[in-house]
């Protein structure tokens, strides 16, 4: 069977996640925060450029004509879900870029750093929550334009926002964790593991109801969903997104809040639980995506 949607639409769908996530973070930790999760801000403000950046630059190359990628900000169609999104991942990627500038340690500052700088620091930290939300569920509501039985689900934007903001944060733990530098203390850390194990139980909750849902709505829906339950992508639904990509993180996030890890393996767990996330995160967006394309309505 062909895909119109492939592996590059994939990886763009769960980037754009990935950064929206982490400036989520980024903007919490520095309203709510304060001077003792600035590590935690500055993490996530350094992150969320590059992942929408290259999955931009993918999209543009799964275009077959990129330089013609300029067409879709010649007008905004009201109607098109398609024309609101790339306009949002626009300004988002652009004021992602200036939220770094501003991070950035005085000497690299071109212009210099001034309150004005602290000024603007807090009001993208205020403001860009609100677009990260719109890019984060955007592909959702994407999906949910296109008809298609599995891509039905009204909840669908919901668990999409649910599982970037489960990224985003699991890759300033990552980053943190990896970073001596910058490595994030005790403190930090035990706040994001218990955000991320909460989203992982909300995250599991949506996609029970999705599928419960979805069996019972109508004989095309009921089909598309067994397809992911026991079906041709029912190992990569099992084993990738239940198994290593819920249960596994959710369990060692648990042991990790609860001071049951021995201290020698704590580095270890910390890595291998918010890396998990992100694979799960990955590949909810692939299912979704290879598994609807093969879905129709009868």
């Amino acid at each position: 069977m062909e895909f119109t949607w492939g592996l590059m639409i994939v990886i763009y769908l769960f980037t754009a996640g990935l950064s929206a996530g982490a400036m989520v973070t980024s903007n919490l930790a520095l309203l709510y925060g304060g001077q003792e999760f600035e590590r935690v801000s500055r993490i996530g403000a350094y992150i969320s450029p590059f992942p929408i950046s290259l999955g931009l630059g993918v999209l543009l190359l799964d275009l077959g004509s990129p330089f013609n990628f300029y067409r879709l900000f010649l007008t905004l169609q009201v109607r098109s879900p398609m024309s609101y999104g790339s306009w949002a991942i626009l300004l988002f990627t652009t004021l992602s870029v200036i939220y770094l500038y501003l991070w950035l340690p005085e000497k690299f500052q071109i212009l210099g750093h001034s309150k004005s700088s602290e000024k603007w620091k807090r009001g993208l930290a205020k403001f860009m929550p609100f677009l990260s939300v719109g890019v984060a569920s955007y592909t959702g509501l994407l999906l949910n334009a296109a008809v298609r039985p599995l891509w039905n689900a009204p909840l669908l934007p919901v668990l999409f926002l649910v599982s970037a903001l489960s990224t985003g944060i699991a890759s300033v733990i990552l980053i943190a964790t990896l970073s001596p530098w910058q490595r994030a203390r005790h403190r930090e850390l035990h706040v994001l593991t218990k955000a991320d194990a909460a989203l992982i139980i909300l995250e599991g909750l949506l996609i029970l109801i999705i599928i419960i849902m979805g069996r019972l709505h109508s004989a095309s829906e009921a089909m598309a969903f067994g397809n992911l339950l026991y079906g041709h992508y029912a190992g990569i639904f099992w084993l990738l997104i239940v198994g290593l990509g819920l249960l596994l993180p959710f369990s060692l996030e648990l042991l990790e809040l609860k001071d049951k890890i021995p201290v020698r393996w704590a580095l270890t767990v910390t890595i291998s639980s918010s890396f998990l996330v992100l694979v799960g995160g990955f590949f909810v967006r692939y299912i979704i995506t290879y598994a609807g394309q093969m879905s129709g309505w009868f």
